[in-house]
């Protein structure tokens, strides 16, 4: 029997999980990334300074005071169940294991059935001003039209989804990723033979010398059928999870089926898909001879 996805089909594509949060939203991440949190202190230390200096100091406390106080309400009634806990919106909570559909959106009898592409986009800034640095902005403005594009004809171009995480180095510079899916290396290739990419890749080559002080990197994983596989416990749809495909329509007896966008999430309680050789598509007896386990045994992960 095929799988089923476990969440209702969308008519339009959702949006990628990089493009949840709002723009503003967005913005402030940047910002509040940007800098170390010691200097965040200390400019609201400043902040704090200047207040108590044009308003008497019991007004001037006040604010944070209820801003904390009611944070820590907040905390303390989701602790202990008085109120509902709003870190879970939208969480699915059993385990879950995404299945890449064929071409047409159709799901495999069988598990990891489908090649994917697993494609890491890279960049940091080495200057103390971050995002404000000199051309930070120009290459940050030519990878959000990139994945404007991947957003909108995201079928046609191969591209599943992405999501984009942050990190610190040693150094304390905040290094940027954008970790997409996609059908083929062959689509990643088409699409930076494009127009967008030349361009971006043309102004970069002439502005090379400038740019000493922003970092770019790129791996690209192309993972044969039957060597992948995810689990998700407790989990918001997340990172391949997130990914999104389109199911073509077809037209049926008394009436017509329209196109759809499903979810690749599958309900891993039971079945095939509840143990790491099931989602590989592999039997379970395999793995348990290879590393001396007992047979019959439940040994999950």
């Amino acid at each position: 029997m095929a799988f089923k996805s476990l969440l209702p089909p969308a008519e339009k594509r959702p949006r990628a999980q990089s493009n949840w949060p709002t723009a503003n939203r967005r913005l402030f991440y940047a910002l509040r990334e940007n800098f170390a949190l010691s200097t965040w202190i200390l400019v609201g230390a400043f902040l704090q300074s200047l207040v108590v200096f044009i308003i008497p100091r019991f007004y001037a406390v006040l604010p944070s005071v209820v801003i904390l106080g009611a944070r820590l309400a907040e905390t303390l009634a989701i602790t202990y169940g008085w109120r509902k806990n709003h870190y879970l919106d939208d969480a699915i909570l059993h385990r879950v294991s995404p299945q890449v559909p064929d071409e047409d959106g159709n799901f495999h009898e069988d598990s990891a059935r489908e090649p994917v592409v697993v494609f890491m986009l890279g960049a940091k800034v080495n200057h103390p001003l971050g995002i404000f640095a000199p051309n930070v902005k120009t290459l940050g403005d030519y990878l959000s039209q990139m994945i404007k594009i991947l957003e909108k004809d995201s079928t046609n171009l191969g591209f599943y989804g992405g999501s984009s995480w942050t990190s610190q180095d040693k150094n304390g510079a905040t290094e940027l990723m954008f970790l997409s899916y996609w059908r083929s290396t062959e689509d990643i290739h088409n699409f930076t033979y494009g127009d967008l990419h030349k361009e971006a890749w043309d102004w970069w080559n002439k502005t090379l010398k400038e740019n000493d002080h922003i970092g770019i990197n790129h791996e690209v994983w192309e993972v044969s059928p039957k060597h992948y596989e995810a689990i998700y416990v407790n989990f918001q749809p997340t990172l391949f999870g997130a990914t999104s495909y389109l199911r073509k329509g077809d037209k049926m007896v008394g009436g017509t089926v329209e196109d759809q966008f499903i979810s690749p999430l599958i309900d891993a309680r039971r079945g095939k898909l509840r143990s790491s050789a099931g989602r590989l598509g592999r039997r379970p007896e395999e793995l348990y001879e290879k590393h001396g386990l007992a047979p019959g045994a439940t040994y999950e992960s």
